[in-house]
Formats: C-alpha cells, sequence, structure tokens
C-alpha cells in the first residue's frame, strides 16, 4: 500500500523533462543596419490631418469582414490556449449511478433474482506530465495563440493601408471627373460658336465636324471616368464593410485635398523590420512548431495517471448516505504503447517536417520584409520625382493651351490647335490626379513595409 504512494512522489520528482528540441532563433543575413533612431506613430495616417480620413479608418476597423475573421481566429486560438492549460489539472467529476441487474435463480432456472445498486461520488483523475507533453502541447498553443495575434494585426495594417490608398484613389478620379466636366463645358460653349462660324461661312464644314467629334469623346471620357469612380467607391464600401443597402444609398465622404506629408529616412535599422507582424506571426508558428516536436516524441513514453473516488454506495436508495455506504478508492495507471504500427513516428515525423516548414516560411518572410521595404523606398523616391514633372508639365500646357487660344483669337492658326492643346491639357490633367494618388500609394506602402506603428527606442530588449 505505501508503495501505490511512493511511487507518485518519485514520478513528480523526476517529472517535467521536456522532449521537444532546445528553440534557436534562425539566423538572417541582414544588411547593415543604421544607427539612427525611428520611431513611427501606431496613429500614423493622422499625419495626412484628414479628418475624413481618420473618419473612414475608424468605421473599417469596426466593421470590416477581414479583420472580424482575423479576431474570430485570435478567439478561437485563446480558447484552444485555454484547454491546453486545463490539461495540466486534475479533473474532478460528480458520478451518480442506479441500476437493477438480473441473473437466474442458481436453485430454480426457470426464476431470476433481481439485484439493485444505487451509487453516488466524486471521482478524481489527474495525469502526470511526465515528458512535458501537456507543457509543450501548452506552450505551442501559447504560440499559436501570439501568431493569429500577430496574423490579425498584419490584416489589420493591410486594411488601415487599403483604406487610405482607395479612399485617395477615389480622390483622384474625383479630381479628373472635375476637369473632364470643366472642359466639356468649354467645348460645349466652344461648338455653339463654331455652329454659329460654319452657318456664316466663317467656318469650314471639315473643322466643325473634328470640334463636334472632340465634343463627343469627352462626353465619352467623362462617362467612363463616372463608370471608374462609381466601382472604386462601391469597393470602397466593401472594404469599410457597409451593407448592401448602405453601398446603395451612401455617398463618400473625401477631403477635398491631397496630403503632404514626412516620411522616415531612408537609412532603416534591420530590427525595425523584423517588428514586422507577419514576420512575428512566421516566428511563433516556428516555435509552436518546435513544442508539438516534444509533445509528438512524448507518446512513445509512458503516462502515468492517478485516479480516486470517494462517495457512497448501496443496495436500497434509502440507505445510500448511511456511513455503512461510505466508500473510497485510489489507483495509479500506467499506459505504455509497445505496438503502434508507426502511427506515433509518422506524428513526429510530421511535427519534424511541420518545423522545417516553418523555418522555411520564417526565412522566407524576413527576405520578402526587405524586399518590400527596398521596393517601397524606390516607389516612394520615383512617384514624388514623377509627380513633380507632371505638375510642371500640367503647368506648361495650361499655359500652351491660354497661348494657342490667343493665336486663334488673331487669326494665326487654325481651331485644330486648339483642340489639340485641349487634349493635351486634359490628359496631363488625369495623369497628375493619378499620380497624386499613386504618391500617397508610395507613401502608405513604406509605412506598411516597415510594419505598422510601434516606437523603436521604447523596444529595446
Amino acid at each position: 500500500m505505501r508503495s501505490l504512494f511512493i511511487l507518485p512522489i518519485v514520478v513528480l520528482l523526476i517529472g517535467g523533462c521536456s522532449l521537444a528540441p532546445n528553440y534557436v532563433a534562425p539566423e538572417n543575413d541582414l544588411p547593415e543596419e543604421s544607427r539612427d533612431a525611428l520611431s513611427i506613430d501606431e496613429t500614423w495616417w493622422r499625419g495626412f490631418n484628414d479628418a475624413d480620413l481618420n473618419e473612414i479608418i475608424n468605421e473599417a476597423l469596426e466593421r470590416n469582414y477581414d479583420l472580424a475573421i482575423a479576431a474570430g481566429n485570435v478567439a478561437r486560438a485563446r480558447a484552444a490556449l485555454g484547454l491546453a492549460r486545463a490539461q495540466q489539472y486534475p479533473n474532478f467529476a460528480v458520478s451518480g449511478e442506479g441500476k437493477r441487474t438480473w441473473k437466474r435463480d442458481p436453485q430454480d432456472s426457470s426464476k431470476f433474482i433481481d439485484a439493485d445498486s444505487f451509487g453516488l461520488s466524486g471521482v478524481l483523475s489527474y495525469e502526470i506530465d511526465l515528458w512535458s507533453k501537456l507543457s509543450d502541447g501548452k506552450k505551442s498553443a501559447l504560440s499559436q495563440l501570439f501568431a493569429m495575434e500577430a496574423t490579425r494585426e498584419t490584416v489589420r495594417l493591410s486594411l488601415i493601408s487599403g483604406a487610405i490608398e482607395s479612399y485617395y484613389s477615389l480622390l483622384a478620379l474625383t479630381y479628373s471627373e472635375r476637369d473632364i466636366a470643366e472642359m466639356l463645358q468649354g467645348k460645349e460653349r466652344a461648338y455653339e460658336l463654331r455652329k454659329s462660324q460654319a452657318r456664316v461661312g466663317a467656318l469650314t464644314e471639315l473643322i466643325l465636324s473634328q470640334v463636334a467629334a472632340n465634343l463627343n469623346g469627352t462626353k465619352a471620357q467623362l462617362i467612363e471616368i463616372k463608370r471608374q469612380k462609381e466601382a472604386a467607391q462601391n469597393a470602397f464600401f466593401v472594404l469599410l464593410g457597409r451593407s448592401p443597402k448602405a453601398i446603395f444609398e451612401n455617398g463618400a465622404k473625401l477631403n477635398d485635398r491631397f496630403p503632404s506629408t514626412t516620411l522616415p529616412s531612408a537609412h532603416l535599422p534591420s530590427d525595425l523590420i523584423l517588428r514586422r507582424p507577419d514576420i512575428k506571426a512566421a516566428e511563433e508558428g516556428l516555435k509552436a512548431s518546435n513544442y508539438s516536436i516534444g509533445a509528438a516524441r512524448a507518446q512513445y513514453l509512458p503516462s502515468i495517471s492517478l485516479t480516486g473516488s470517494a462517495g457512497f454506495q448501496s443496495a436500497e436508495l434509502g440507505d445510500l448516505f448511511k456511513q455503512e455506504s461510505q466508500s473510497a478508492q485510489a489507483g495509479i495507471s500506467i499506459n505504455l504503447p509497445l505496438l503502434s504500427f508507426g502511427r506515433i513516428g509518422a506524428q513526429v515525423d510530421a511535427a519534424e517536417a511541420a518545423k522545417e516548414v516553418a523555418i522555411a516560411q520564417y526565412q522566407k518572410s524576413v527576405a520578402t520584409a526587405f524586399s518590400e521595404v527596398k521596393d517601397a523606398l524606390s516607389r516612394r523616391e520615383q512617384a514624388a520625382a514623377r509627380l513633380a514633372q507632371l505638375k510642371e508639365q500640367t503647368a506648361y500646357l495650361g499655359r500652351a493651351l491660354k497661348l494657342t487660344r490667343e493665336q486663334y483669337e488673331a487669326g494665326y492658326s487654325d481651331y485644330i490647335a486648339v483642340i489639340d492643346a485641349e487634349t493635351d491639357l486634359l490628359a496631363a490633367q488625369i495623369n497628375l490626379n493619378a499620380a497624386q494618388a499613386e504618391n500617397v500609394a508610395a507613401q502608405v506602402e513604406l509605412y506598411k513595409a516597415l510594419g505598422g506603428g510601434y516606437k523603436v527606442d521604447d523596444e529595446k530588449d
């Protein structure tokens, strides 16, 4: 009897030995770091100084479907962690039974003897975590929770970035719609004037036809830009998580200008990029797979469980709670797998293969992150340079159109030159509007590539 209680004590003293490999973070071949301090505010988009944009982002964070799905996955991972933690503690239950059995009377085989049995007891069971199988399972679940939280942050960052880009793309289309409408009004007035000139023979039919064709082309251009704007607005509302009814009834509230922002330094510390949520998710996934190996390996070894119960057992329901009906029992069970026909080995192999995949995914995430940052820096530089050139081009073409009209009115050129100058200016204005949106998108992409908002100096290890 004494050995029954000594064995669990010995097991507890030698238990807790994890079979999981020692976790070592993969080495990364990182570029040389800059010593420049850099911090990005968590609400960096407020630097655009656009109250409408701030309202839009708040709406997206509250209603977006993808973010709601990511939050649900976090809740599931948190519940899985709670289950893994609970597995480490004893399980207590209350069991009650009442039954009647029949068997043939040994004195008279034609008759049955019945017997009643009633019981009520508390049952305690506890698996000793001898090889840290349960502990490794908990650690794996914890890392999976961290990975899901980081994934949710990735979705959140993508949502914010996408909302900003969609917002200013829609603004660019609004600008283009306005520019085309203004140009169209001038062309309609000019067409009416040219018709009057043609009636008195001051303008040839060829010129009038060209003016009319150019007018119709501009009308068609306005119809197309309105179609693009409506499609962009509908996609924007889906991103915000608005209902189908709201998509049909609500318009988009936009500011009337593009922002001017202060951008981060081009010299960025490498550890800043390693804080990206997708890289965090990849590393936590690697940790989870590492602990899963230990839990899989532990299945090769014996598992020991302690059981006990105490309560009442009686043949008569009325006697169930009498002193003489009290009963108790305690025991220990050992389960040692002898022949699993490769089941455990296959699970260990699968866990080890999953870790190799996780290592590759982590390294790929790091490489992708630095590539995206480099691309974003280049895109930002090129977008700013292109925008400056298009601003100059539009200014020159506006001046050229004014001079061309003056030359036509003075009789030094025909009206085709005016049509060409108007077409060139309108095309440049549309390109400029798109470049304005592209310049903002390039800035947003850089913030996204850096992993969003956090302060480097406050997070030193």
